[in-house]
C-alpha cells in the first residue's frame, strides 16, 4: 500500500525554509544599508535629494583655509571668482546637476541639513540657519597652482598628508566650469570624469614598488640579471627602454629595469605576487566615505610571460592615481596607509557637527620592509630615473613609470610618478599621471618635484 505524503510535516519544512530565506534577506538588506547607505543617499540619482534640493537652503563649501568654493547668493549657486580655481577644484567641489561626483552631491546631507535630528532642525529654524557649511581638506590655491602647471593633455595629480590622510590637492584634466555644467552635452562627458579616483591606468614601472616589496617579504633579493634590452620569457618578449647591463636588486630598481623585474616576478611566482597585490589594495572593493574610488586590479594567468609583464605594471594591471598615491604614502608611513579624506569639518552656525579624525585604512607591509623600499625610492631620486624630482630643500623618494597602451594602432606611453617627501615636518605623498605624455622621467617626475617644492613653501 502506497504511503500517503505527510502534508503537515512538508508544510513545516517549507515554512522553515521560507523563514530562513526571510532572515537571510533581512540580514542582507540590513548589511547593505549599513555599508552602502551613504552611497545610495548621496548618488545624484536619489529622487529625494533631487526633489527636495533648494539652493537657497544650501550651505557653503570652503577649502581648508576658508576660501569659499561654492555658496548661495540671491537664490543662485555661486563659485570661486577665479576661473582657473573653479576648474582646478571642480571635480572635488562638483556641480548641482549631479554630472560629477563632488562635494555638492557627496555631502548633500550636510549642505541641506539632512543629517540633523528633530531638535537640531528646530534650533536651525529658530536661528535662521539653513544647511551646514562644509570645509574640505584641499587647499584651493595649491590646486590652482597644480592646474596651471599641468599640460593641456588629460591627466591627474593628487597630493596627501600621509600621516593624517587629508587630501591637500586633487586635480583632474580635462575639467569643467560649474557655471556652464548644465549646458555641457554628452559629447563633453569625459570632462566630468574625475581621473584621480575614476581613471584606471596600467601602472607601468610604479608597479615595481609592489614587486620589490613582495621580493623583500619573501627573501628573494639575491637575483642578478644581464639586461640586453630584451628577454624571452615563456614565448613572450619582455623589453626594456635601454641596455642596463649587469644589474642586481638595488640598481635594477634605480634604473627601472624591466628585464630584471620581469624575471623577479617569475621567480616570486603567481601566489606571492597576488598575495602582496591584495595586501596593497588591488582586487579590493574600496568603500571610502568621501569619494567613490574605482577598484584596481592585478591578475595572474599561470603563464610566466604574463606574470613578468604584470610584475612591471603591464599585462592586465590597472590602478587609479589615488590608489597609486596611497601605496607610496604607505611606504612613507612605515607600511600603514591612512584613510584618504576630503571632508574636514561641517558647521551649523558656530557648532561643529562633524570633525575629521585620522583613521588607519590598512597595513600593506611591515615597517622594516617599508624602510627598505623607501631607501630604494630615495636612491631613485638621488641618482636614478627620478632625478628630476629632486627639489634640494627636502628629501624626495619616488618611482617613475612609463605605461604603454595602444591607441589607433599606435603604441603610446602614459607618464607616471609616485613618491613622497621623507620629512616629518612635510609628510607629503603624491601621484602624477599625464596621459600620452611619454616617459615618466620627462613629464610626471619634474612636475611632481615642482608641486612638492611649492607645497613645502606653502607650509605643508
Amino acid at each position: 500500500m502506497k504511503k500517503k505524503p505527510n502534508l503537515k510535516k512538508n508544510m513545516r519544512v517549507m515554512l522553515g525554509v521560507f523563514c530562513c530565506l526571510f532572515v537571510l534577506l533581512g540580514s542582507y538588506l540590513l548589511y547593505s544599508t549599513v555599508v552602502y547607505g551613504d552611497q545610495w543617499f548621496t548618488t545624484p540619482y536619489n529622487p529625494r535629494i533631487s526633489a527636495s534640493k533648494n539652493i537657497e537652503n544650501a550651505g557653503t563649501i570652503y577649502d581648508r583655509n576658508g576660501i569659499p568654493l561654492a555658496y548661495t547668493e540671491n537664490g543662485e549657486r555661486k563659485y570661486a571668482e577665479s576661473e582657473d580655481m573653479r576648474r582646478a577644484v571642480s571635480h572635488t567641489v562638483g556641480d548641482i546637476y549631479g554630472k560629477s561626483l563632488g562635494a555638492e552631491t557627496l555631502f548633500a546631507k550636510y549642505l541641506y541639513g539632512y543629517d540633523q535630528n528633530v531638535v537640531d532642525k528646530l534650533n536651525s529654524v529658530q536661528s535662521g540657519q539653513k544647511g551646514g557649511d562644509v570645509y574640505l581638506t584641499i587647499d584651493a590655491e595649491l590646486c590652482e597652482y597644480i592646474y596651471d602647471h599641468m599640460n593641456a593633455d588629460p591627466g591627474a595629480v593628487v597630493l596627501m598628508n600621509y600621516e593624517t590622510g587629508e587630501i591637500l590637492a586633487s586635480v583632474s584634466k580635462p575639467t569643467f566650469d560649474p557655471y556652464t555644467a548644465k549646458e555641457d552635452t554628452e559629447e563633453s562627458g569625459a570632462k566630468f570624469v574625475n581621473r584621480v579616483t575614476q581613471g584606471l591606468y596600467p601602472p607601468g614601472s610604479t608597479m615595481k614598488i609592489l614587486t620589490a616589496a613582495a621580493a623583500l617579504e619573501n627573501g628573494v633579493t639575491d637575483l642578478e640579471a644581464d639586461c640586453t634590452g630584451e628577454a624571452i620569457i615563456e614565448g613572450q618578449k619582455v623589453t626594456c627602454t635601454s641596455e642596463h647591463g649587469h644589474v642586481d636588486f638595488g640598481t635594477a630598481f634605480e634604473k627601472s629595469c624591466n628585464i630584471y623585474f620581469g624575471q623577479l616576478a617569475v621567480e616570486l611566482g603567481d601566489n606571492a605576487m597576488l598575495e602582496t597585490a591584495n595586501k596593497f589594495g588591488y582586487n579590493y572593493n574600496f568603500q571610502f566615505p568621501d569619494f567613490t574610488l574605482y577598484n584596481s586590479q592585478l591578475n595572474v594567468s599561470g603563464n610566466k610571460g604574463d606574470l613578468a609583464w604584470a610584475g612591471i605594471g603591464q599585462y592586465e594591471d590597472l590602478v587609479t592615481p589615488m590608489h597609486n598615491m596611497m601605496i607610496s604614502a604607505g611606504v612613507a608611513n612605515g607600511g600603514i596607509v591612512m584613510q584618504p579624506n576630503t571632508l574636514k569639518d561641517v558647521r551649523y552656525g558656530g557648532n561643529s557637527s562633524f570633525h575629521y579624525t585620522p583613521t588607519e585604512f590598512r597595513t600593506i607591509m611591515p615597517q622594516n620592509i617599508a624602510a627598505q623600499v623607501a631607501e630604494y625610492m630615495r636612491n631613485t631620486v638621488d641618482h636614478g630615473t627620478a632625478a628630476s624630482a629632486n627639489i634640494g630643500n627636502a628629501t624626495v623618494c619616488g618611482k617613475t613609470g612609463t605605461a604603454e597602451y595602444v591607441e589607433d594602432g599606435e603604441v603610446k606611453n602614459h607618464s607616471w610618478f609616485v613618491g613622497f617627501v621623507e620629512d616629518a615636518a612635510h609628510p607629503l605623498a603624491i601621484a602624477v599621471i599625464g596621459e600620452g605624455a611619454g616617459f615618466g622621467s620627462r613629464y610626471a617626475t619634474p612636475l611632481a618635484g615642482e608641486i612638492l617644492g611649492h607645497a613645502i613653501e606653502m607650509g605643508y
